[in-house]
């Protein structure tokens, strides 16, 4: 099965990406025809026509001709580019679309996630950027989301110092989301780093999408270290994720006279309630690089 066989199958409504990923497990060395396929989908799933699998074969093509012109790779499973820390995870990714350089991606100890509220205090927009400098100081890739507030910090922090840093997107890569950070995600490629994206070209960001997308920001880390978080906010999804993956959880500790503040309750849960590390200073940030 080749990366079309891949992409036409995750198009056919009624498989998802769990059945393809079974198909690929049994099928994946095979050179397989659309006959095939269709007898495939028709004896496991649904009875499914020749005409209707041409359509969504036809509509694989397209998808890899756009990726063609607009540069960017489609790396699906089987592939040696594939980066091997998301095989390990429940649920990976059947294919990753990929905008810019991503090779050092491809060992997750060489990449640390930097995470936090989409609305930080002013003193935590400033963490996010120290914590992203820092690790580019370190060589170390900065995993984030390109959100606003601690992720774009992150990614800022990281650029300032000739680092490397990729965002996980949550929709496809013929758009940028949120608007304001295009011009960053343009930046991000510019210096070495990449975009990478599960979802088709055209797909727009769901509420479900930048769930999943959580679990791969994770899933390329060596451990992730939360900035600030509620302790219902989005950011918790990725901590939850990294439990899951055995990936390990720094998380910022600030000063008492924080403590009123909504967006920092969830750090407050995680280092009462996780086997997390506290973060407070660059020798913590050292001593979390090196376990």
């Amino acid at each position: 099965m080749n990366t079309r066989d891949i992409i036409a199958l995750l198009l056919t409504p009624g498989v998802g990406r769990k059945n393809v990923y079974k198909i690929l497990s049994q099928y994946g060395e095979e050179d397989l025809t659309i006959h095939h396929l269709k007898e495939i989908i028709s004896n496991k799933f649904y009875k499914i026509s020749s005409t209707d699998l041409y359509h969504f074969y036809e509509k694989s093509k397209r998808i890899l001709d756009w990726a063609e012109k607009a540069r960017i790779d489609i790396v699906d499973f089987q592939n040696t580019r594939y980066p091997s820390s998301l095989k390990a995870i429940d649920d990976p990714p059947l294919l990753l679309f990929i905008k810019g350089k991503y090779e050092f991606i491809k060992k997750e100890e060489n990449c640390i996630g930097v995470i936090g509220t989409r609305e930080p205090t002013a003193y935590g927009k400033e963490i996010a950027k120290m914590i992203g400098g820092y690790l580019a100081q370190k060589d170390i890739g900065v995993i984030s989301g390109l959100a606003l507030g601690c992720d774009t910090g992150a990614h800022i922090g990281c650029l300032k110092h000739k680092g490397k840093t990729a965002a996980i997107l949550a929709h496809g890569l013929n758009m940028i989301y949120p608007n304001e950070n295009k011009k960053l995600a343009e930046e991000i490629i510019a210096a070495g780093g990449c975009l990478i994206s599960e979802y088709f070209p055209f797909e727009k960001p769901k509420n479900y999408s930048f769930i999943e997308r959580d679990r791969l920001q994770s899933g390329l880390s060596k451990g992730i270290i939360v900035i600030e978080t509620e302790e219902t906010g989005g950011t918790m999804h990725t901590v939850n994720f990294a439990r899951k993956q055995n990936k390990k959880i720094g998380c910022m500790k600030y000063s008492s006279i924080f403590n009123n503040y909504s967006t920092l309750k969830g750090n407050e849960y995680i280092l009462k309630n996780m086997n997390s590390v506290p973060i407070k200073n660059y020798s913590d940030i050292d001593d979390f690089i090196k376990k």
